[in-house]
């Protein structure tokens, strides 16, 4: 009985983890879209913190989903780029292409998500900590 009430437990963690980041991938596009530059880092630190994550968990959906969201919008911009900014940037850059500036973006980006969600992991275990 012990192993049931173990596996249904560690079943709820895979769900709330899997709705987390659902609710970050679309909440950080939408907040990205619509808001400033860093609204989705601020929109993770908030869902991380109410969803009360552990910090491991939070971090690496955190970077899943911000790194995936800076990727697509990364990606979607240099198609919407008839001015060349994006290439005329890389090259200030060091003669970066396009492509590498989309990974380089990305990679900011998951850093960006990491480092958000474990400011709200542990926002959120100060908030809901037990007072003796």
């Amino acid at each position: 009985m012990g192993t049931c009430q173990t596996n249904q437990d560690h079943s709820a963690m895979k769900n709330k983890a899997l709705i987390s980041f659902l609710i970050m991938l679309a909440g950080s596009f939408l907040s990205g879209y619509f808001g400033p530059w860093w609204a989705p880092a601020a929109f993770i630190v908030i869902a991380t913190a109410l969803a009360g994550l552990p910090v491991r968990q939070a971090m690496g959906i955190g970077a899943l989903a911000s790194g995936m969201v800076y990727l697509f919008m990364a990606s979607w911009m240099n198609t919407m780029d008839h001015a060349e900014i994006i290439r005329k940037t890389g090259l200030l850059l060091g003669g970066l292409s396009p492509v590498m500036m989309i990974a380089v973006t990305t990679l900011i980006g998951a850093i960006t998500g990491l480092l958000s969600g474990w400011l709200g992991s542990a926002l959120g275990t100060l908030l809901t900590r037990k007072k003796d």
